[in-house]
């Protein structure tokens, strides 16, 4: 009897296990571009046989002495819900800036602060203190 439940739990622990493995396909990449200049400028781009899509293109940077990257590119996916998805986006000293119908928005500034942020950057800059807090 023992043996018989310990079967059984051993058989239904290796099914759950088969069950929450995620499952891979291979996926052929369809085209493929990769190209690296002498003066820091780079694009590449790739297409899958799924359609997903990727493409960048960018160059070598300096701001306040510190060397970066900027770029810009899109990608274009298809979403577990089956919808194709497309990005378009920027990366460069201010940041990483995603652009999509899909991504979300912030809510627009409300008025009262916007006309006190507006009145703020009217004002000549101050000196600022040495005071530790």
């Amino acid at each position: 009897m023992f043996k018989g439940l310990l079967l059984l739990c051993v058989l239904l622990v290796a099914s759950a296990q088969k069950k929450s493995a995620p499952s891979f396909k291979d996926i052929p990449i369809v085209s493929h571009e990769n190209v690296l200049e002498v003066d820091g400028k780079f694009r590449y781009s790739y297409e899958g046989g799924d359609g997903t899509r990727a493409a960048q293109d960018g160059q070598q940077i300096v701001v306040n002495n510190n060397a970066g990257t900027a770029s810009q590119g899109q990608f274009t996916y298809q979403g577990d819900d089956g919808k194709t998805y497309s990005v378009s986006y920027t990366a460069d000293e201010n940041g990483y800036r995603p652009s999509a119908e899909h991504l979300p928005t912030p809510p627009p500034v409300p008025a009262p602060i916007a006309r006190a942020l507006a009145f703020l950057a009217t004002l000549p800059p101050q000196k600022e203190n040495n005071r530790k807090f």
